[in-house]
């Protein structure tokens, strides 16, 4: 290669910080080589061709520069960013846009196809604990699965300190565990799914769906784990909480829980115990007093 190649080369290299990125940006760049490689052929003319193909070198490295800082913009700026009014307006328009399915828990089996990624949301989220398997089932199967997730870590990581972003980040990672089963992969989504809902009440330390979801989540963890204490906590924790807001039927599923969890562990008096206190706030809960029945031996 002669002195003037070089040149070319070295400048190109320099302003695109070598010869990778210039293969990563295309061949667009071998015009100014190109250029000063005929230059070579006239003596006379070489300065002047090679100072032309520099000063071409120069406006389309400040190009690529220019494209390589679009491409590279944070996941955070392009993130989406959702409210519970535009979820709720993502699900009616898919009710809209597909007339076959009514409005309410949704049967993945009745659902063509998935669709957009905003389709899935809505999916999502108009689906209840028995259809949200089938849901997740479906979504791995047709290799959705990774696209689903980096959505909800998207919208996560765009708004840190809203905790319902978390909780969809935590229930997406709960879904993938499910269908996950016994491989490996169980436990790196279920430890994903813990570490956000603990942002969840990192933003609000009294959401009470966060906190349920992520106790009932460490409850299933093999005793091998030893995540029962852990969820234990959290159970009491939501007890406490409770005690001072309105009762709500939704809320005997903490006392039940806890119960269990109190039993599973050989504390049958504690279990005894938190079932009759849900069953004194919540007299018709027909679970609540089984298990009362049962542990009392009736």
């Amino acid at each position: 290669m002669n002195t003037t190649t070089a040149a070319v080369l070295s400048c190109f290299a320099l302003g695109l910080g070598g010869v990778s990125a210039f293969l990563a940006f295309g061949s667009k760049g071998a015009v100014g080589t190109t250029q000063a490689a005929s230059a070579m052929k006239s003596d006379s003319g070489a300065t002047a061709e090679l100072s032309r193909a520099v000063d071409d070198l120069r406006a389309e490295i400040a190009e690529m520069k220019e494209r390589s800082e679009l491409a590279q913009v944070t996941p955070r700026a392009l993130a989406p960013t959702l409210d519970e009014d535009q979820i709720a307006r993502a699900v009616a328009a898919y009710f809209e846009s597909h007339p076959g399915i009514e409005d309410g828990p949704i049967d993945p089996l009745a659902v063509k196809e998935l669709g957009t990624m905003e389709d899935i949301a809505a999916l999502l989220a108009s689906s209840d604990e028995m259809m949200m398997g089938g849901l997740w089932k479906r979504i791995v199967e047709e290799g959705r699965d990774e696209e689903v997730l980096a959505y909800f870590k998207a919208l996560a990581d765009a708004n840190p300190n809203d905790p319902e972003a978390q909780l969809a980040l935590g229930q997406a990672y709960l879904g993938r565990t499910q269908e996950a089963g016994a491989s490996p992969l169980a436990g790196k989504y279920a430890t994903l799914a813990d570490q956000a809902l603990d942002a969840a009440l990192k933003a609000d330390p009294q959401h009470w769906e966060a906190r349920f979801t992520k106790a009932t989540a460490l409850s299933f963890w093999p005793p091998v784990f030893g995540k029962q204490a852990s969820a234990i906590h959290e159970f009491e924790t939501l007890i406490t909480q409770q005690s001072g807001q309105t009762p709500n039927p939704q809320h005997a599923s903490t006392h039940l829980l806890l119960g269990n969890m109190y039993h599973q562990t050989g504390q049958a008096e504690k279990a005894l115990a938190a079932w009759k206190s849900g069953l004194e706030l919540y007299p018709d809960n027909a679970d609540l007093a089984s298990q009362i029945a049962l542990l009392s031996g009736q």
